[in-house]
Order: C-alpha cells, then sequence, then structure tokens
C-alpha cells in the first residue's frame, strides 16, 4: 500500500513539473510558418468593425465565385492556384520587399507589447531579386523567402476567397496598430482585388508586401484588398 502510494506521488510530481514548463511557456515563436488554427488571438470587435466597411459593397453582382471584382483592364486575371502545375525546370526572377513603415507613423495605435519586433526603419525585408519557379504565385514567394531568411510568417487558407491570408510577418499582425490595420501586397505598382495565392508571376514583376493601420488608404491601396487577400 504504501509502495503505491509513493509511486502515485511521483507521478503527480512529474506531471505538475511537466505542465510548469511546458504550460507556462507563452514567449513568441519566431520560426511559425504553419496554417493558423488558433483564431482567439484576434479581437471580435476589431474583426466585426473590419468586415463591416469591407462588407458596404455594391457590386456584389458583379463579383466572381470567389467575390472578386472585375479585374481592370491591362492587369493580370487571377488563377486558381490548384489548377497550376509548376515548372521546376524553368527559374525566374522578381524582386520582392516586406516594410511596416506606416506604423511609425501610426504609433499612438500600435500594440505596446510589439516594441522589440517593430523595426526601426519600418524595414522588414529590403527590397531584392529572388528566384522563383515558372507557374509560382506572390503567396508562394513569399512563403519560401521568409523560411530561407528566418522572418516569421502565420497564414490561413481561406477558402471564400481560395487563397491563402497573411495574419502576420515579423510578428506584427492584423489589428496590432488599430482596427483597420493588417497586411497588403501589391505588383508593379498595382494592389491587385484578388488574394496573393491567385496571383501568377511573370519574370521580373515587383513584389511589394506593405502594412496598412487604414484599410489601405494609408499606402494607396484599397479596402477591398486588406491583408493582401480579400
Amino acid at each position: 500500500m504504501k509502495n503505491r502510494k509513493f509511486k502515485i506521488g511521483i507521478f503527480l510530481i512529474f506531471v505538475l513539473t511537466i505542465t510548469f514548463f511546458y504550460g507556462g511557456n507563452k514567449e513568441i515563436h519566431p520560426l511559425d510558418y504553419t496554417e493558423s488554427i488558433n483564431q482567439d488571438r484576434v479581437n471580435e470587435e476589431q474583426k466585426s468593425e473590419k468586415e463591416k466597411v469591407i462588407g458596404e459593397d455594391n457590386n456584389k453582382d458583379n463579383k466572381d465565385k470567389y467575390l472578386t471584382d472585375p479585374v481592370p483592364e491591362g492587369k493580370p486575371k487571377p488563377v486558381e492556384w490548384q489548377d497550376i502545375t509548376i515548372n521546376k525546370e524553368k527559374q525566374l526572377t522578381t524582386t520582392l520587399s516586406v516594410t511596416c513603415k506606416t506604423i511609425l507613423n501610426n504609433m499612438g495605435l500600435f500594440n505596446e507589447d510589439k516594441m522589440e519586433v517593430l523595426p526601426e526603419d519600418g524595414i522588414i525585408y529590403p527590397p531584392q531579386e529572388v528566384n522563383f519557379y515558372e507557374g509560382e504565385s506572390v503567396f508562394d514567394v513569399l512563403l519560401r523567402e521568409m523560411k530561407e531568411n528566418k522572418i516569421h510568417m502565420e497564414f490561413v487558407m481561406t477558402p471564400i476567397y481560395n487563397s491563402h491570408y497573411i495574419e502576420g510577418i515579423n510578428n506584427i499582425y492584423e489589428f496590432d496598430c488599430g482596427e483597420l490595420s493588417g497586411w497588403m501586397y501589391k505588383v508593379n505598382d498595382w494592389f491587385p482585388n484578388y488574394g496573393a495565392s491567385r496571383y501568377l508571376l511573370k519574370d521580373g514583376d515587383v513584389i511589394e508586401w506593405i502594412y496598412t493601420c487604414d484599410l489601405g488608404r494609408d499606402i494607396g491601396g484599397s479596402f477591398a484588398v486588406t491583408g493582401g487577400e480579400e
């Protein structure tokens, strides 16, 4: 009987020790590239406000099945990534950059707990030429470059838009600088009105991922592509 109690006591001590060391670890994981499945982090009031602004749309009847407005004449039309075959025999080049300079002009809105991950100059990934394979998308290039340069990135697939949604880069997330903030992208000085997974790259394209604090209005974009996905 005593021996049994002793074994139970040892087991409880073991469980408590494991809980202390693993359950209490709240530090940021710098290399999390998996799709987000925990949505508790998002403030529901902020999300509702953002969706309300985006939802004020009088052009719903002209959208495609993924809620995309007609693409302006002369601009690339979206493709469905699942239908594309990547040709790894043909390597092309593009220029990529990631910045959050708008936060520097809105420090009063920025999450104080994120100060240590905010670059002094707002540049997370300076413009540089990178390689990609024929058939790859803007999302594919961003994911690979963030991995190779050990820059945090978190994303989730949004079936309604048939594209990946970028929630955070360098541990800076949507809503970290106000209820209308998030990540957007543009290619060749144009903010596409569809998700980054649906933008098929061409040789020589220039990709810019930019953090907005006002649904794109502060960086010359539109609320229709907040986060680069909607």
